[in-house]
């Protein structure tokens, strides 16, 4: 859009360059002729021959520049239209480019669209829920492990304590099997 402006500004000043110096040329040509021309009293005689030759060249010359005065309309115009155009487009592209960050910023998660800071979120948000839950499994685990071993340790000794008053209740046993099979004996013999 700048540089249609400038090349309008450019060719505008490259006319109104032009314009001045056929201005110039067009005086300097005036000044000779009414130098080369003789005076009359106080008017200056001037031959037809000249004076159309002399119009001739101003009317070239205002020619010339209507000629790229309507060019550089012309120009003008069209370059307003091409401005148009590419405003047009401009609102064009800036509703695609709109409309692609804004699918470029949304993520679909189980068909759920999400803002991408959004799903960032969720998805630490399950992470730290995640690392929560497994380091309270692990200390759950530890805990019931500690449990368990004391448990054992206790089973263990029990079990020891129960083997060994198992083992002393049978030698009680055996002994006082052994005491009534002898008082037994003693009293069949005596009999």
């Amino acid at each position: 859009m700048k540089s249609a402006r400038l090349s309008l500004i450019l060719a505008f000043v490259c006319a109104m360059s032009i314009l001045s110096m056929a201005q110039e040329s067009l005086q300097e040509k005036y000044d000779a002729m009414l130098e080369s021309t003789e005076t009359y009293e106080q008017y200056k005689v001037i031959p037809r021959s000249k004076l159309n030759g002399f119009w001739g060249e101003v009317s070239d010359s205002l020619q010339r520049k209507t000629g790229t005065i309507n060019d550089l309309r012309s120009q003008i115009l069209t370059q307003q239209a091409s401005i148009e155009s590419l405003e047009g487009n401009v609102v064009d592209l800036q509703a695609r480019l709109d409309e692609s960050l804004n699918l470029n910023d949304t993520i679909y998660f189980v068909g759920i669209p999400f803002s991408k800071l959004g799903y960032h979120l969720m998805v630490w948000l399950i992470i730290i829920v995640l690392a929560v839950l497994g380091v309270l499994s692990y200390l759950m685990f530890m805990r019931s492990n500690r449990v368990t071993s004391k448990v054992k340790k206790e089973f263990e000794a029990l079990n020891a304590e129960y083997e060994e008053h198992k083992t002393k209740a049978r030698e009680t046993q055996v002994k006082l099997k052994r005491e009534l099979q002898t008082a037994v004996n003693q009293l069949n013999e005596r009999r």
